[in-house]
């Protein structure tokens, strides 16, 4: 109850400060610089004002559609629209289509919009496009809605799209774009974050997060980004504050409670998880980031045969995720069953890039049955040793989110001299292909698929290094459909399997 009043009492001011005084022509003008400078509540509120004195006035209700669009709000969205079309207001079909994307339904979507040609046209006809897996014809309709004229959302939509995607040129090519169009505006300040990010450039990340923040103290998603980057450098109380602020504005944004159980983690507070999340276990996806930290908790705090069970279904659901196995045979060894622990955990320990955690629980696990490689894993746990290979692999992954492809190359034809390992090998691929060295990619990719046919990640990099170089595409097709097989909900696979079938025709 104190929190629906918390978050009420400032609404029912600001409602009855815009009432007080203004005229409906200066309170549209007010909702109009909100709304330009993206402060949506504020918009909203002033342009509702000024429409109870003029309640047909096409202009304010036009501009009450788009702040409740931009608001995510389309059931307010939808009445305001047949509040417009009934004061004369036409060409709404673009916002009928927003409103069907933001329900979900992006076929709807596409149906409603017809042949629209606006900006805001080409962004919701791309949105749902991606929405739908045509990731082709999505990309299709950003290019044409930047020849258009483009607009701060049409470029941060398109520079979302190809940074999930690695194409970090053209993305910072569109940043530039939306510098130059709006360079104080939330979706600018947000992506140079995002990009800096994505560079490996931490510092420039921070700095424009808090900007970010500073500029829009409303918006949840760059105190979450900030902490995030806190948390990677151990800055806990930092992050910690971040989040307790992401709450405050969006308490029921779900990333907050991610990012919280997250840092709570870390922390060792798993009394404090297990008693967030224990009512609510049964609607936690299996494989989910709350279920796999409920796991770790309930492991740490004596209760190993649920957390075997929960494990156990993450794995099922996520094949190739290295923490869901590695916390499996952790519970297995909780539980005494030593063997499935080595058969669980000895994969994971055989590879080069192997961390200390997994080595340990390898080793204990060897030692548990008896297996000779127990004495190795010991060796390999030598700080001296362990420290400069973890330095590598450190490097190596540091430069593949650079994009730094030679180095990345070079560091992990290193690792190769330590022995053929699957994961360097993948790795090694993935940086070949940056290179635009095919050949070399597919068989660095191959030998990874001939060491672990069964690996949903190495058939996945086997047929995405074919289809980049544009050959072979038959058996990239083959490849992506049997990772598709072993890992259903991969998004990645998933996408990657489209694109080789439309380049094989």
């Amino acid at each position: 109850m104190k929190s629906t009043m918390r978050l009420a009492l400032p609404l029912v001011a600001l409602v009855a400060l815009a009432a007080c005084g203004d005229s409906p022509e200066t309170l549209y003008s007010k909702a109009r610089e909100d709304f330009a400078a993206g402060n949506y509540q504020q918009a909203r509120v002033e342009v509702a004002s000024a429409l109870k004195d003029r309640p047909t006035d096409a202009a304010m209700l036009a501009l009450l559609v788009e702040t409740q669009l931009r608001l995510g709000d389309p059931d307010g969205a939808e009445g305001a629209i047949g509040r417009l079309e009934r004061a004369g207001g036409k060409d709404t079909a673009r916002m009928k289509a927003e409103v069907a994307l933001l329900r979900g339904d992006a076929k709807a979507a596409l149906a409603t919009l017809g042949n629209e040609t606006s900006v805001d046209g080409w962004r919701v006809r791309a949105e749902a496009q991606l929405a739908l897996g045509d990731e082709e014809a999505a990309r299709d309709a950003f290019e044409k809605g930047m020849k258009a004229g483009g607009d701060i959302r049409l470029a941060q939509s398109y520079a979302r799209y190809l940074l999930e995607n690695g194409d970090l040129a053209r993305a910072a090519s569109l940043l530039g774009e939306m510098q130059r169009i709006a360079p104080r505006s939330y979706e600018a300040l947000v992506m140079a974050g995002d990009l800096a990010s994505a560079q490996g450039r931490e510092e420039d990340a921070a700095r424009a997060y808090r900007g970010a923040i500073d500029a829009f103290p409303d918006r949840a998603a760059p105190m979450l980004a900030l902490a995030e980057h806190y948390d990677g450098l151990g800055k806990l109380d930092e992050a910690s504050k971040l989040v307790d602020q992401a709450a405050e504005v969006a308490p029921d944004d779900p990333e907050v409670e991610v990012m919280r159980i997250q840092l709570l983690s870390e922390q060792g507070q798993w009394e404090k998880i297990r008693t967030t999340l224990q009512t609510r276990e049964s609607e936690l996806a299996a494989g989910s980031t709350l279920s796999m930290r409920y796991g770790e908790a309930l492991l740490q705090l004596g209760h190993a045969e649920q957390a075997r069970v929960i494990f156990r279904r993450a794995v099922l659901a996520l094949p190739g995720n290295p923490y869901a196995r590695l916390m499996l045979g952790k519970s297995q060894l909780a539980t005494g069953d030593g063997q499935g622990a080595w058969a669980t955990l000895q994969p994971l320990a055989a590879s080069t890039l192997a961390g200390p955690q997994v080595l340990e629980a390898a080793e204990q696990a060897a030692r548990a049955v008896g297996a000779p490689e127990a004495a190795a894993l010991q060796a390999r746990l030598d700080p001296a040793r362990l420290k400069e290979t973890m330095a590598l692999v450190g490097q190596g992954e540091s430069a593949i989110a650079g994009q730094r492809w030679a180095t990345a190359a070079g560091i992990y034809e290193r690792l190769l001299m330590r022995g053929e390992d699957p994961e360097v090998l993948k790795r090694l691929a993935f940086a070949r292909s940056g290179l635009g060295e095919g050949d070399a990619a597919i068989r660095a990719a191959d030998k990874a698929v001939a060491l672990g046919s069964d690996n949903p990640d190495y058939l996945y990099v086997a047929g995405l290094v074919r289809v980049v170089a544009g050959r072979d595409l038959g058996e990239a097709q083959r490849l992506l459909e049997k990772a598709a097989d072993l890992d259903p909900a991969n998004r990645a696979i998933a996408r990657e399997m489209k694109k080789a079938k439309a380049a094989a025709g």
